[in-house]
């Protein structure tokens, strides 16, 4: 255990904390080697709880080669971001979009420790890295009701616009694009996501892998929210379902998979927002898909050109928004 690279990180845990902990057991590393995450034992109760620890010190090279001060300034303030939304936002959310209680935590200049629950210890112990269309249904239900719940909610904490890959804060990448049509219109199509009507808080970052499962796959919880900001439902519905699914389910099961979030979404919007206009918030966010599709695919022409997610099926999608364009 001296030798444990863990060691500090769990020796600041227990400083910040008012338990002890002891075992812990590494998680995972946190991108380009910000951190980790890890899981540690109760001293008192051997009840576990998972703590994502960022030392910015500790970062090494990006995976891509996007080494640069925009990268670093954009991870500094995920986690700022992410540790608000436990702290300030989590108590917001439902059994129906079920994420981690936030545990309690510590800032320290540029660096988080943040404690949450561990979903594998309440039931969420199964992950994936690819779903059928079938299993999909209960992630998409989740994205409904999550974004149901944060519908018209504003807070300066979190970002101004949702995910990732949004246009204002990739412009090293839109730079790195081929010229062409997607390029030129690259602005156009983030205005017209940023400017619709209907806004929401996003997850952000809504991958396969940021979700947990029961073991029959019937619930799941989420985590991961350095990109949670707000937006249009359908970024988020769009890029987990280039996440989940195989391309040929992608050309098979798109139309049914949007369905199935637009019905849960409609239920959601009923019983959380009863004076919203289902109907046409649905209609706004069903004619923006495609947009948000390009969307993902101006960010991936630039960032990383040969991308398996660069495929037929979102390909489509976005020449279907560039014809919409005028």
């Amino acid at each position: 255990m001296s030798n444990s690279p863990l060691l500090p990180f769990l020796n600041w845990l227990n400083q910040v904390s008012d338990l002890e902990f002891e075992k812990p057991q590494h998680i995972q590393t946190l991108w380009s080697g910000y951190g980790a995450c890890f899981r540690a034992f109760s001293v008192q109760s051997h009840e576990p709880v998972v703590i994502k620890c960022v030392k910015p010190e500790q970062a090494s090279s990006h995976p891509k080669g996007w080494k640069t001060s925009a990268s670093h300034e954009r991870k500094l303030r995920s986690f700022e971001v992410e540790h608000y939304f436990y702290k300030h936002l989590q108590k917001h959310t439902d059994s129906q979009c079920r994420v981690p209680v936030y545990a309690g935590g510590c800032q320290e200049q540029d660096s988080h420790l943040i404690i949450l629950e561990d979903l594998d210890a309440a039931g969420f112990n199964r992950r994936e890295s690819v779903l059928s269309t079938a299993q999909c249904e209960v992630v998409l239900i989740w994205l409904a009701e999550f974004h149901a719940s944060f519908l018209g909610l504003k807070d300066e904490h979190v970002w101004e616009e949702g995910t990732y890959w949004h246009l204002n804060t990739r412009q090293d990448e839109w730079h790195a694009m081929e010229a062409g049509e997607l390029k030129d219109k690259a602005s156009a199509i983030a205005n017209t996501l940023k400017n619709a009507k209907y806004q929401t808080l996003l997850h952000g970052d809504a991958k396969v892998a940021n979700f947990c499962f029961t073991d029959d796959l019937s619930h799941c919880a989420a985590v991961d929210f350095q990109y949670t900001g707000y937006g249009v439902g359908v970024k988020d519905v769009a890029y987990f379902i280039g996440s989940a699914l195989s391309e040929q389910e992608q050309r098979d099961a798109t139309a049914h998979c949007l369905n199935v979030y637009f019905n849960a979404l409609q239920q959601a919007l009923s019983r959380k927002h009863p004076s919203v206009d289902a109907s046409k918030l649905i209609a706004e966010w069903r004619g923006l898909y495609n947009l948000a599709c390009a969307d993902f695919y101006r960010f991936l022409a630039g960032w990383s050109p040969d991308h398996w997610k660069l495929n037929r099926p979102l390909s489509d999608a976005c020449q279907i928004a560039l014809s919409s364009l005028l």
